[in-house]
């Protein structure tokens, strides 16, 4: 693991920097190369979409810009775990032009990227300094319904 240099589990790990280090190109809709114009308008117009590796060799993922930074952050990491995973995609959208994968995959990578937002050793580290609900979720750049998701399933109990 020399590509990354280890944080401690308290530590926050941005989903960019994380991107950045496995050589993945973030995208907007309106950025990616050759999207269709179509494409791009229901994209940029949606909320119903949260971010999609598009392209392997090179990295690319797309994400949804109409998303607050917690959720951001989230997206990506989701995306990342997908990655780590080596899941791939079942097809695609015909109107928005994402990828679809199995549920299976979906609950792995949503474990995974919660994991890597705000790891176990880190919640811990969180409670004992006997930090709240809206405080830690900053300390990780997560959202608060990010925050109880890892409090239930760590069964770190957190205080709001």
């Amino acid at each position: 693991m020399n590509w990354i240099r280890l944080k401690r589990s308290f530590e926050p790990l941005p989903a960019d920097t994380l991107a950045a280090k496995l050589g993945a190109t973030l995208f907007t809709p309106d950025q990616v190369p050759n999207l269709e114009p179509e494409q791009v308008a229901v994209l940029l117009a949606s909320d119903g979409w949260s971010a999609g590796i598009i392209r392997y060799n090179p990295l690319w993922i797309v994400y949804n810009p109409r998303h607050a930074p917690a959720r951001y952050e989230s997206n990506l990491m989701h995306e990342i775990a997908h990655l780590l995973f080596n899941h791939k995609a079942v097809g695609f959208d015909s109107i928005t032009g994402l990828p679809k994968r199995k549920q299976n995959n979906e609950d792995e990578a949503t474990y995974l990227g919660g994991c890597l937002q705000i790891p176990k050793r880190g919640l811990l580290w969180a409670t004992q300094r006997k930090m709240l609900l809206p405080q830690i979720a900053t300390h990780f750049g997560a959202s608060e319904a990010m925050v109880k998701f890892r409090s239930n399933v760590t069964d770190v109990p957190i205080k709001c």
